[in-house]
């Protein structure tokens, strides 16, 4: 509860990181001013461990147990090394450096006395055997320290600060696209239902549309079927004024006085038997015209477009036919009920139009059908990439959701690389302005677990370009914490292998995880 007094009112406060820093250090002097009964290379909060309680000590492994005089006697005598922690003479030692006036730290044992100063003791308190002397600057050290601190606790402050604004607008981001998803839904429930209702109404035409041209087929048969009796009755006249011609051309011929030698007679007798050999033979070709039979509506249907080779083969007859019997005959011709139903000529065939013959009220049902189709399809379409988006992996608070589809760029030099972030990474050159497709973005790769903090640190991009007898090119994105969305260094170590690094807030520790890291430090010191 202490902690949460101290710490709640300074939430907002972007020095709070420098306050609590200055608290550390003076906190840590006063606690290192009493410990000169601590063995050298101990840490106080480690004294308890050395705590003299008779002249045996025993090994913090238990390996073994000592005079306790043998601590710090320059011999290794624990296999953990912890009989030696201010001399070397224990590989595995740790020796503990105070720094009053900065941050204490622990270094190799082995390192103690070896005549070099080490930073990490800014103290110089690794080198007491005297052969060097080595300056105490932790107060220098320190100051330096605190003042990169404070920029550094600014800017993750400030870091936290965008973050939580990237958290709410993902929050926001995500119920919107729920609100989007399930009106999405509604909508394709109620176009599914026009979708059936509209595909009903246009049976419905279709069948009306059936029914109306059987019908009017029917009507039309009907008068076609007076016609054609009509024309039977006048083509049978026809026969019987052929068969009186006929028979007084035959009888001219058997009757006439053969010495006399009249040549239009005999251009006649001759033009007679030439017309007889012929109609003869074309009326046994058109004895399958059965001229009892009534007209099958749905054989004239499928023989209308046979048409032009039925009216093509008739004209021969004409041929042989002169004066008044050609008249009758074209009449016939002319209004015989094929010329007129099945034998189209071709000026009046029927002309299909680009709707395909249907009726306006036809046309209007079927567009009417594809209108609500068309709005179901893009309903379908809307909702797939709604998913798309939810699916999306933007981070355990959604901070990433911000920077989807945001692109950045770096110069460098030669070539310019962009990252769209959740999309791909180009390349392109100064020069001549060609770009290359570095890849497209795969997964996140900071850690093999989603629970580890630093999964959500680095991201993956593959499937670019593939280089010339090399691999397709790929993108590893390395982020930091940092107050700008800004790529600050792009590197090629592998051949194709790109590897980029990124400053942007919705990496930077929340306003909590910094709190909970300084009542860490200030329990170390403590």
């Amino acid at each position: 509860m202490v902690y949460k007094r101290l710490f709640t009112p300074i939430k907002s406060n972007l020095t709070f990181g420098l306050l609590i820093l200055n608290l550390i250090v003076f906190l840590s002097v006063l606690v290192h001013a009493g410990q000169n009964n601590i063995p050298k290379g101990v840490a106080k909060s480690d004294a308890h461990l050395y705590e003299k309680k008779g002249s045996t000590w025993k090994c913090l492994d238990g390996s073994a147990t000592i005079e306790y005089e043998a601590i710090n006697d320059d011999y290794c005598d624990c296999a953990d090394g912890s009989d030696e922690p201010g001399t070397s003479a224990c590989p595995n030692g740790r020796f503990f450096c105070t720094n009053s006036g900065h941050i204490s730290s622990y270094i190799s044992s082995s390192r103690v006395n070896d005549g070099v100063c080490e930073p990490e003791c800014c103290d110089g308190s690794d080198e007491y055997d005297g052969k060097i002397e080595c300056p105490n600057d932790c107060e220098k050290v320190g100051a330096e320290y605190r003042r990169h601190a404070e920029q550094l606790a600014k800017m993750r402050a400030k870091g936290a600060q965008i973050k939580s604004e990237y958290i709410e607008y993902g929050k926001k981001s995500k119920q919107q696209l729920e609100s989007e998803l399930n009106r999405l839904k509604t909508l394709l429930e109620a176009t599914k239902i026009r979708v059936a209702e509209r595909e009903v109404a246009l049976k419905k035409v279709q069948e009306k549309e059936k029914a109306e041209s059987k019908t009017k087929d029917h009507i039309r048969i009907q008068k076609y079927q007076v016609k054609i009796r009509t024309l039977r009755e006048r083509e049978e006249r026809l026969r019987e004024q052929i068969d009186t011609l006929l028979n007084i051309l035959k009888d001219m011929k058997k009757d006439h006085n053969q010495n006399y030698h009249d040549m239009a007679v005999k251009a006649a007798i001759k033009g007679y038997d030439e017309f007889v050999e012929e109609y003869e033979r074309e009326m046994e070709e058109n004895m399958e015209f059965d001229q009892e039979d009534e007209i099958d509506e749905e054989e004239v249907k499928g023989e209308e477009s046979q048409a032009p080779e039925i009216e093509t083969s008739l004209p021969s007859l004409s041929e042989r036919i002169s004066g008044a019997l050609l008249d009758v005959y074209n009449d016939i011709l002319e209004t015989f009920w094929l010329s007129e139903y099945v034998i189209r000529k071709p000026e009046q065939q029927y002309s299909r139009p680009s709707d395909g013959g249907k009726s306006k009220e036809v046309i209007a049902a079927y567009d009417a059908y594809d209108e609500a189709e068309e709005e179901k399809r893009k309903v379908e379409n809307d909702i797939t990439e709604v998913n798309k988006k939810l699916e999306k992996d933007y981070g355990t608070q959604l901070e990433f959701a911000k920077l989807d589809g945001e692109c950045f760029s770096h110069d460098a030099k030669d070539y310019t690389y962009t990252i769209c972030m959740f999309d791909k990474a180009t390349q392109k050159s100064n020069k001549d302005h060609v770009s290359t497709h570095l890849g497209y973005f795969e997964k996140w790769i900071g850690a093999e677990s989603k629970e580890d903090d630093k999964y959500y640190t680095a991201q993956l991009y593959t499937r670019g370009t593939r280089c010339w007898n090399g691999p397709e090119r790929s993108v590893k994105l390395y982020l930091e914490c940092g107050i700008e969305n800004k790529i600050f260094s792009v590197a090629e170590p592998e051949k194709c292998e790109y590897i980029m690094k990124m400053t942007t807030p919705a990496v930077c520790p929340s306003i909590e995880k910094l709190l909970i890291y300084l009542k860490f430090k200030i329990y170390n010191v403590l």
